[in-house]
């Protein structure tokens, strides 16, 4: 890139291109007086910049969720204060606009716009300007500086699959390497999400340096999670964790005193993600580079893989804040006119780049994909073959000759290089394979069990060794989890003071923001949390336990490392004559098992495991049992009594018809315990699910032997790959997400006796 400055000059630039022209101006003999600044902040300075405390003082104000107030103050320069207009949403930011600066929270630099008049402005590296952006750069002066672009390819590489497209790209990295080329002179782009465990994997195989941005969030942390609870920064160890917390604290300073400050707090750490190791040298992804000219100088290299159909050029949607209609009304640039300015950027950019490198794929492991259809208008050679080089890499050499006997083994077919590979590499080990857990060599650190984690010992150690020892169950927040969430909160909330569905049901969403697709989806289910409080709400009234907690988090040690710990979504208790009486709860939007049969195997612990907890832990005076329930809220339903027959209790009590009554006074009638009933004779009938005294000793009993087997287990760290059948049903293996990872065979199962019905 040939780049005359200008002095006295000001340029606006993004913030990676600022980076690149300061490069070029350090080896410049010239010293400059020369500003660079972002098309951002150039806005905050002409128009208006908004106050922090302005977020808090909506939030106040309207008690909306988070994420809808930071978007509308995003769109406020995008309206016309001079236009009246018919559109609700339009008003809604105007009158925004004017309640924001008549509260002083907007900050005005009356000077600025004179001050840009005295220089020479130029901008360089901004596509998607929209009409006012335009404006306001013409009022004053604005150079727009034009790109230089020809295309320097005439080839694309097409690759069946994205491992194979990354396997080849990594073959030109090296080829490039051993020709003397530094790996810091390589980039990548046009990578998301969906590359980075391939890319990482195979990368490392042909020992090429990579740098990935992190997409670890610090509230995935421990620490974080613990300083979450109580606000106490001595929670974190690391230096620079700690800074970034104090920093973040500073900036909320404002808000300390406020209601929400734990929203906004947590929103920040939401948003800060884990710093990644800068390596002296490394491929670096740089998906800017299809989007800002000049990023790549002419000595360097950039690969641009998934150049596919809806991916490159990047495609916009109308389902903005600010659909394609309220968009024309503000005279804004509409989804259509975007994807034309994408589609003409990227060519442009593209052809800035001397040495370039395209390549699509057809498959990944989870989608099927087409070539974008710019490639056609290109007009490029299609290469379909990938050229191997074995003088590169061992792991990799390893792994395709693995790959190539496979094929050979399952389909008698011989690769190409078959003959090479199997005489070149040493394939002894592929036919020797064993799957077995070999064991490990850990010492006894502390831990902790749950319900949860001893439910997965029990049905496969080596699932338990995977999930908890070596962590690699990565949680993806999804939409039934977030309803689960929701529904949990807002229940919590309905047992307080002054309760309103309102505020509670708004503070869930805050902590659990949807998707606006998912959005829609919730509005019949707001109206079914609704009416499930007030059915709730309703049914209570008739028993006699009518203390209250919610969420409550009991933990009891087990031995000198280990403890037991437990979350119990709702407990109702009622100290009477020296003794408490108390029932467990927990709210279900999913389904669950209740089967007292395999307790001592450790399998369908949660409610039983909530009972032992609560009398372990002295959390009550002479805790006297009643019962224990699941709750199933979300199943389906023809009419309101088919309804409100599921919301029914699901669960165990009592044999104690006195102690029972204290549960539900109108049990002999019409119980809110699915299957309670009691016969003519007065005496419980036979399908309900009652406990005497020595009964639930014995399950507690059996709940302490679980206990002792799973601490054997992990103590000794026997993780074996044993998945549990139970009459010919395999309960270990269908939902478990390292299916691909054991190689379970036949002659791993463990046939637990069936004993009674779920």
């Amino acid at each position: 890139m040939e780049f005359k400055f200008t002095d006295n000059s000001i340029y606006i630039v993004p913030n990676s291109l600022k980076l690149k022209l300061l490069e070029k101006l350090s080896i410049d003999n010239k010293i400059y007086n020369i500003t660079f600044i972002s098309l951002e902040e150039v806005e905050k300075h002409y128009f208006f910049d908004i106050k922090e405390e302005a977020l808090l003082y909506l939030l106040d104000k309207t008690n909306e969720n988070i994420n809808v107030l930071k978007t509308m103050l995003k769109n406020l320069y995008k309206i016309d204060l001079t236009k009246e207009y018919k559109e609700t949403k339009l008003n809604n930011l105007k009158n925004l606009y004017y309640d924001l600066k008549d509260n002083n929270f907007l900050i005005f630099d009356k000077g600025y716009k004179d001050y840009l008049l005295t220089k020479s402005v130029y901008i360089l590296g901004y596509s998607m300007l929209e009409p006012y952006e335009k404006n306001m750069l013409d009022s004053i002066n604005t150079n727009y500086l034009n790109i230089e672009s020809s295309l320097s390819i005439d080839k694309v590489y097409k690759y069946h699959s994205m491992k194979d497209e990354i396997i080849g790209t990594a073959l030109k990295i090296r080829e490039l390497n051993s020709k003397g080329i530094s790996y810091n002179k390589i980039f990548l782009a046009g990578i998301d999400n969906s590359y980075n465990y391939l890319l990482k994997t195979i990368f490392k195989m042909f020992d090429i340096p990579l740098y990935l941005k992190s997409t670890n969030k610090i509230t995935s942390l421990i620490s974080i999670k613990e300083y979450l609870k109580d606000k106490d920064i001595n929670h974190i160890k690391d230096i620079n964790l700690k800074s970034k917390i104090m920093k973040i604290e500073e900036d909320l300073s404002y808000a300390k005193n406020s209601k929400y400050y734990d929203i906004l707090l947590e929103e920040r750490l939401k948003n800060t993600y884990l710093d990644n190791v800068e390596l002296v040298e490394k491929v670096k992804v740089l998906n800017e580079a299809i989007e800002v000219p000049y990023l790549i100088n002419d000595d360097e290299y950039l690969f641009v893989l998934g150049f596919n159909q809806n991916f490159l050029p990047k495609i916009y949607k109308d389902e903005e804040y600010l659909s394609d209609n309220l968009k024309k009304k503000c005279n804004l640039n509409t989804s259509i006119i975007k994807n034309k300015i994408s589609k003409n950027n990227l060519i442009k950019v593209l052809g800035t780049i001397k040495n370039l490198t395209i390549s699509y794929k057809l498959t990944s492991l989870t989608s099927e994909y087409v070539k974008s259809s710019l490639l056609n208008e290109f007009n490029l050679e299609e290469i379909d073959e990938i050229s191997y080089n074995y003088n590169y890499s061992k792991d990799f050499n390893n792994y395709i000759t693995s790959t190539v006997l496979d094929t050979y083994y399952k389909y008698h077919e011989k690769d190409k290089d078959f003959d090479f590979l199997t005489t070149n590499v040493d394939t002894s080990k592929y036919t020797s394979f064993d799957h077995k857990f070999k064991g490990i060599n850990k010492s006894i650190t502390p831990y902790s069990l749950s319900y949860s984690s001893i439910d997965d010992l029990a049905k496969c150690p080596f699932k338990y060794y995977l999930k908890y020892i070596l962590k690699l169950d990565n949680f993806e927040s999804s939409f039934n989890t977030k309803i689960g969430n929701i529904f949990h909160s807002v229940l919590k909330d309905s047992y307080s003071d002054n309760f309103s569905f309102e505020k509670s049901l708004s503070r869930a969403l805050n902590d659990n923001p949807l998707e606006k697709s998912e959005t829609v989806l919730f509005k019949r289910l707001e109206n079914e949390l609704k009416e499930i409080v007030s059915y709730n709400k309703e049914q209570e009234k008739r028993s006699f336990l009518s203390e209250f907690y919610g969420e409550k988090r009991l933990e009891i040690p087990l031995s000198n490392h280990a403890t037991l710990k437990g979350f119990i979504d709702k407990i109702l208790f009622k100290e009477f004559h020296d003794k408490t009486y108390y029932a467990v709860f927990d709210y279900k939007t999913g389904s669950a098992t209740l089967n007292l049969d395999y307790l001592s195997e450790g399998l369908y612990l949660q409610l039983p495991l909530y009972i032992y907890l609560i009398n372990k832990s002295n959390l009550f005076k002479n805790a006297t049992f009643v019962g224990f329930f699941y709750q199933y809220l979300l199943q389906n339903y023809k009419d309101k009594e088919e309804w409100a027959k599921n919301l029914k209790l699901v669960g165990y009590t009592t044999d104690d018809k006195i102690i029972l009554s204290y549960l539900d006074e109108d049990y002999e009638t019409d119980s809110f315990v699915k299957g309670l009933s009691v016969k003519k004779d007065g005496e419980l009938s036979s399908r309900s699910k009652i406990l005497s005294n020595s009964e639930l000793e014995d399950m507690l009993n059996s709940i302490s032997k679980a206990l002792e087997k799973s601490l054997e287990i992990i103590d000794n760290n026997d993780f074996k790959i044993a998945p549990k059948i139970i009459n010919n049903k395999n309960i270990s293996c269908e939902f478990c997400p390292f299916k691909e990872v054991c190689f379970v065979t036949a002659s791993d199962y463990v046939y637990l006796e069936k004993k009674g019905d779920d």
